[in-house]
């Protein structure tokens, strides 16, 4: 099959997108599945770029958001990538972002008559809430205009899919239609392989992925200044980077936690693996997961979780089967949690054992066989 994807988020940007577009597009192509890509361009290529068979990307110009310089936003479609996506023969068109590259993506599979499958990854809607602009942030006016502005673009898609059944949930109160459940996937080999470092007198809690305000990190980073006041050998690897990454640090020396937060940077592929394997203990503190990729990547690897009770999360750890759950925003709880995976041995080799078994579902062949059979019956309906 020939699948054309557009997508305003892309390599290099450490999000789910990036990582649920990649892991597909490898597993498939290496199945001769031939793949488009259209993405932003960004202004720096680090010397890691990803190597896919049968697969051609297209860099579109973009710019930074000034409120948010880690997404770029492409304005221009040059003629050149027109022609391109015409000579592809495309069977079908997968966006997975609602903005200028996926709308460009709607109109050329209706003039290419064409289906198109849009996935829901983002609750934009939520990120409002983050915005530094007074009058968007925390604005309901503006948040109803954005589920329009969604409806309004997704509409035009054959089928829409979403990672979670709560997130699928969530569309279809706003009146999405055609809405079907299909799960990112992880590289569960890559996390599950190696080492994983051992329960001692040092622990090793951690954060990776993209380094945003919406992750709510600072309510990690506070749940270990309560931790130290009686565990003095816990510390915290942040892995990744983004525009929350001055805030936390500034937050680290108020609290007195400038020697026991390390900011890692970026890593990807088994350098990533490596680095998440040296700790104990994942925080997802976010109360907007729609599913939390790097979650079930640190299940692969091995680590217990405490997470967020919002959203996706709770899917993930179960009713406390494969981790812990603390109230949203709540460091005491978040801290709470955190001791009870430490104090107890017997409990915290059974989340993570029960984890690592459960997440196995959604490696990369396991979710891109679905992802061919939806392709397919996509394809098949279409008029």
């Amino acid at each position: 099959m020939r699948i054309a994807i557009f997508t305003d988020s892309f390599w290099p940007q450490v999000n789910g997108v990036t990582t649920s577009i990649l892991n597909m597009v490898d597993t498939l192509s290496q199945e001769g599945h031939h793949f488009l890509i259209f993405a932003p361009k960004p202004k720096k290529f680090p010397g890691d770029a990803p190597l896919l068979k049968n697969t051609q990307i297209i860099w579109l110009p973009a710019e930074p958001l000034p409120t948010y310089t880690d997404y770029l936003m492409a304005y221009l479609v040059p003629p050149s990538a027109k022609k391109i996506f015409k000579e592809f023969h495309a069977d079908l068109v997968h966006v997975h972002t609602p903005f200028f590259v996926a709308q460009k993506g709607i109109k050329y599979a209706q003039r290419a008559h064409i289906p198109v499958i849009g996935t829901f990854h983002t609750l934009v809607s939520e990120f409002l809430d983050y915005v530094p602009i007074p009058k968007i942030k925390h604005n309901p006016i503006m948040k109803q205009l954005t589920w329009v502005y969604t409806q309004h673009v997704y509409g035009k898609c054959d089928v829409i899919t979403t990672p979670t059944k709560v997130l699928a949930d969530e569309l279809h109160e706003h009146g999405f239609k055609n809405v079907h459940v299909l799960t990112n996937a992880i590289d569960y080999e890559l996390f599950s392989h190696g080492k994983n470092a051992e329960w001692g007198k040092k622990i090793n809690l951690c954060y990776f992925g993209r380094v945003s305000f919406e992750k709510r990190i600072d309510v990690a980073l506070e749940a270990l200044f309560l931790l130290r006041k009686k565990y003095t050998s816990v510390e915290m690897n942040i892995i990744g980077s983004g525009p929350a990454e001055k805030s936390l640090q500034t937050l680290s020396r108020e609290l007195g936690l400038e020697k026991h937060v390390h900011f890692l940077g970026v890593k990807r592929g088994k350098e990533l693996a490596r680095a998440v394997k040296q700790n104990h203990l994942l925080i997802a503190p976010s109360p907007m997961e729609t599913q939390g990729l790097y979650v079930l990547e640190a299940m692969a690897a091995g680590l217990c979780v405490v997470g967020a009770n919002a959203r996706a999360i709770p899917a993930a750890l179960g009713k406390n089967e494969r981790g812990l759950l603390f109230e949203a925003n709540n460091v005491e709880d978040c801290a709470q949690k955190i001791e009870k995976v430490m104090k107890n041995a017997q409990r915290r080799k059974k989340l993570a054992t029960n984890a690592k078994k459960w997440v196995k579902h959604y490696s990369k062949k396991s979710i891109a066989r679905e992802w061919m059979a939806l392709y397919t019956k996509t394809r098949a309906h279409h008029p």
